[in-house]
């Protein structure tokens, strides 16, 4: 495994982009993110063994705290949550997969917001192929797919008042992109 790169200089991302009485948009400067990625027969035995816990079902997420952990791909994890915490399992992770894997801190990369409220699924639909509906992307769903002309990366989060709440992320060269698209959509017609 290559030397761990520098770490660079958090995304700058506002709070709270915007809020209305159906939806809420919110950046999430904070939350870390790492990528394991490990080349081995049985990879969600690797992940149990190393983790301690059963890894993710495709297309899911799952919460051990104090991380997230959602499937990518076969052998491929997204690890979300505070700093300290993703540091400490992307070490873990780093020391058990040697060079059969690949573990990178990609905090710096990307850009995060959740989006939650009524009219979260109509706005996210203006942009995005998928079917958002509770059957389709239940609680714990995470896939990639694209958003307008960029891929990203969206997960389907505990309700927030009953509501749909989803995270999102960019590749933070195209976070302001997805961020105006969303902002236009949002200020845009009743929804």
């Amino acid at each position: 495994m290559a030397e761990a790169a520098p770490l660079l200089a958090r995304p700058v991302l506002q709070d709270l982009l915007v809020e209305r009485p159906d939806v809420r948009l919110v950046g999430d400067p904070l939350l870390s993110m790492a990528k394991v990625q490990v080349i081995v027969d049985d990879s969600d035995a690797w992940f149990e063994e190393v983790l301690g816990i059963a890894a993710p079902a495709p297309l899911r997420e799952i919460e051990p705290d104090p991380v997230v952990c959602a499937w990518l791909a076969p052998g491929e994890w997204l690890v979300t949550g505070a700093e300290e915490d993703v540091a400490r399992v992307r070490d873990r992770c780093a020391a058990a997969a040697a060079t059969l894997g690949l573990v990178t801190d990609i905090t710096h990369g990307r850009a995060a917001f959740e989006l939650s409220g009524q009219a979260a699924r109509t706005i996210l639909a203006a942009h995005c192929p998928l079917d958002l509906g509770d059957a389709a992307m239940p609680v714990g769903a995470a896939m990639r797919s694209v958003f307008s002309d960029t891929g990203f990366f969206i997960s389907r989060r505990p309700d927030v008042q009953g509501q749909p709440c989803f995270r999102i992320i960019f590749d933070q060269s195209m976070a302001a992109y997805a961020e105006r698209l969303l902002c236009t959509t949002l200020s845009g017609a009743s929804l």
